[in-house]
């Protein structure tokens, strides 16, 4: 059955079929909508992984400067008064060839640590990850103390600042320094 439109003067406008055109209109109008409302999902879903992708990364960083730092700050905070905390609190983040190499050497730093009076003093003032993945990592600090000692003129603190570079790898969900040097 064909239904005529008509023109308010009497003309046909249009022919209406039952499920015709207008239908598939309608068919097409939805179906353009789920795929927009799809596409749009995916998107969100990304953009959701690739801000979560971009945190862990950033906890990463954060875990192993936070790492190097409180190594680092062990290194460079000696007092012959304590030497046993002060080796302690070093080989606590050490690990492999560096830990086993500190620990051999830490009688006889310890005997001249107490004949020289030696009390060592600083922070970190800046770290920065020079290169990272999963596992292992590479991380750059720059500290500023001081340092006093019998051999020290006049008995007075002097200032010392030092460059290092911490290798870093990740053991048992810690990260650990595998080695430690200085650099320029």
């Amino acid at each position: 059955m064909e239904v005529a439109a008509r023109k308010p003067g009497g003309g046909p406008l249009r022919r209406i079929l039952p499920g015709s055109t207008s239908t598939l209109v309608l068919y097409l109008i939805a179906l353009l909508l789920a795929c927009a409302c799809v596409v749009g999902g995916v998107l969100s879903l990304r953009s959701y992984q690739d801000r979560q992708d971009e945190k862990t990364e950033q906890e990463r960083y954060g875990d192993v400067i936070a790492a190097a730092t409180e190594e680092a700050e062990a290194f460079i905070n000696i007092d012959y008064r304590k030497p046993d905390a002060t080796f302690d609190a070093v080989a606590a983040g050490a690990t492999g060839a560096f830990k086993t190499q500190y620990k051999s050497v830490s009688a006889d730093l310890i005997e001249i640590l107490t004949t020289a009076k030696s009390v060592m003093t600083g922070e970190v003032v800046n770290a920065a990850v020079s290169t990272i993945d999963s596992d292992s990592a590479r991380v750059l600090v720059a500290t500023e103390g001081t340092v006093a000692n019998v051999g020290v003129k006049d008995g007075k603190e002097q200032a010392r600042s030092f460059r290092l570079a911490l290798e870093m790898v990740r053991s048992d969900g810690k990260w650990l320094t595998n080695n430690l040097e200085f650099v320029g």
